[in-house]
């Protein structure tokens, strides 16, 4: 497996892609292609961010979207693309970020929804381990307003 940092020249792909996670883990909705594009186009310009973009024959079939410091990493996005699953990629670029991107000698975190049963069967599978639990309370919608 191969690599490379996407440019802003990638970021109509990466909004793409971004769309198909959130659609994954939110059963659709969310933002629009335009708000995803800006979005990632931000955070490459901004360069908190690297958008790591794994491939195999030529092909895109993973990507990450990472944080690393010199004490720490945040794994944003983790995603490989539909037609790539259940052959071990996600393994594989996974093995490639700790390699090449991530130091080993920085912690690294990440957030798995806990309804993502394959996400979180994943992660502990390439050595991560529960570490807090992150809730939430939607808003209730104003019956005043309307």
């Amino acid at each position: 497996m191969e690599y490379r940092l996407a440019t802003e020249d990638d970021a109509p792909f990466l909004a793409d892609i971004n769309r198909q996670l959130i659609e994954d883990e939110w059963d659709g909705g969310g933002m629009s292609m335009e708000r995803l594009e800006a979005r990632m186009r931000r955070w490459l310009a901004e360069g908190d961010y690297q958008a790591v973009l794994f491939l195999e024959d030529g092909a895109t079939v993973a990507y990450s979207l990472v944080s690393v410091d010199e004490d720490s990493a945040y794994i944003r996005h983790f995603f490989v693309l539909h037609e790539h699953r259940g052959r071990g990629v996600g393994r594989r670029a996974i093995g490639v970020l700790f390699r090449d991107i991530i130091p080993s000698t920085v912690r690294v975190t990440l957030d798995v929804l806990a309804s993502n049963r394959g996400g979180l069967e994943f992660w502990r599978s390439v050595g991560f381990h529960d570490y807090a639990i992150r809730m939430e309370r939607l808003p209730v919608p104003d019956a005043s307003a309307g």
